[in-house]
């Protein structure tokens, strides 16, 4: 450092000392014989092998032991990102860019690969044809597989409150063994009965009363567990995926409780639809859902977190029909009980709804009964 800027740093120290601030006294130090010493110890640890200079490439593989540096990435993610990469490349062409190297003979080189392509475009044509098919098909199926993650992953955001927990540990499971049992009566005797969705396993117990053999399908394993201690025959499967792993035309007699009020209401629909191609002819479908009409069983209904919607039985009748099915028959069922009325008059306030077309409002069944032969 020169003896200028020396006494431009004492200055400096001596302002700030001037001011109260801590100063560091700095006159006398040789800054050029510091900056040598440092230059000195950084070669030497280079020396020693401590400070490298790598290229960045060299200093990655390093790191990552040789092998491709791996990214954590989530699988939905991911799958997008595959998606996306795949429609790029799934339509397969002929036109694709022709060029020719820089040189006296590069003009009619870059004729004689345009005529080349001219003359072999109808057979390529047909040759790429068949492979986007193919890439259709994958990028399909892709996209399926997507919105099957995007599902599943939507139900698991339901903050656990599943029916399980609704019915089991909270008590919200309703006493519905009269309207089981008519349900199961609909059924004629002899025929095997699968019920999809058996939950906790009451109309597998209200079928064998009857005289009905049953079998249950459930997801939940708890649930499963508990018809299972119960003695009754309950499969484990996803309803859906039990569904389509049927034989066409192959099931006799299929129950159904609160069709449609669950899950994704897209399901519905695919729901009808399976079970028409999945019931033998002459095979019958009985669902019992909630009454949309009965102002107080509605309320009592959603008392279930798990309900999500009722479906109305003119809209169930057409779907039904639409599906194929050649017998649709409704009826209702869960009617009232005398104390159950007087226990509601008293906390709607004493108000007289004996008869006329409030009470009738008020107090119309609780549940409607499909029937629908194939």
């Amino acid at each position: 450092m020169s003896k200028n800027k020396k006494t431009a740093a004492s200055e400096t120290v001596s302002e700030g000392t001037s001011s109260g601030n801590l100063a560091l006294e700095v006159e006398g130090l040789d800054v050029d014989a510091i900056m040598e010493r440092i230059k000195a110890r950084v070669e030497e640890r280079r020396a020693e092998g401590v400070y490298r200079d790598l290229p960045l490439l060299e200093l990655e593989e390093e790191r990552t032991g040789g092998g491709e540096a791996e990214v954590s990435l989530d699988p939905l993610h991911e799958l997008i990102f595959l998606i996306q990469l795949a429609r790029q490349y799934a339509e397969v062409t002929s036109h694709y860019p022709i060029g020719a190297r820089r040189s006296p003979l590069g003009p009619f080189i870059l004729v004689s690969k345009k005529a080349i392509r001219r003359f072999m475009t109808p057979y390529m044509d047909a040759l790429f044809a068949k492979q986007r098919e193919f890439n259709a098909q994958c990028l399909r199926s892709m996209e399926t597989f997507l919105e099957m993650i995007k599902r599943e992953r939507e139900r698991s955001y339901h903050g656990g409150l599943d029916r399980y927990a609704a019915w089991v540990e909270l008590g919200f499971a309703a006493d519905e063994t009269e309207q089981l049992q008519e349900a199961a009566r609909r059924f004629p005797e002899g025929r095997p009965i699968v019920q999809l969705y058996s939950g906790t396993g009451d109309f597998l117990a209200a079928a064998a009363g009857e005289g009905r053999p049953a079998v249950g399908v459930e997801e939940d394993p708890r649930l499963v567990k508990m018809g299972q201690d119960r003695d009754l025959k309950v499969v484990q499967a996803r309803p859906l995926d039990y569904l389509e792993s049927q034989p066409l035309e192959s099931l006799q007699a299929v129950f159904v409780q609160d069709l449609g009020e669950r899950g994704d209401s897209r399901e519905l629909l695919w729901m009808v639809t399976a079970l028409a191609d999945r019931l033998e002819k002459g095979g019958m479908v009985v669902a019992l859902n909630h009454h949309p009409r009965s102002v107080l069983g509605v309320e009592e209904a959603f008392g279930d977190p798990t309900l999500l919607r009722l479906v109305h039985p003119e809209t169930m009748r057409g779907l039904f029909e639409r599906a194929g099915f050649r017998e649709v028959e409704m009826s209702v069922t869960g009617e009232f009980a005398q104390a159950e009325k007087k226990g509601w008059k008293k906390k709607l306030g004493g108000v007289a709804i004996e008869s006329g077309d409030l009470a009738e409002l008020l107090f119309a069944p609780r549940r409607y009964l499909l029937k629908a032969r194939r």
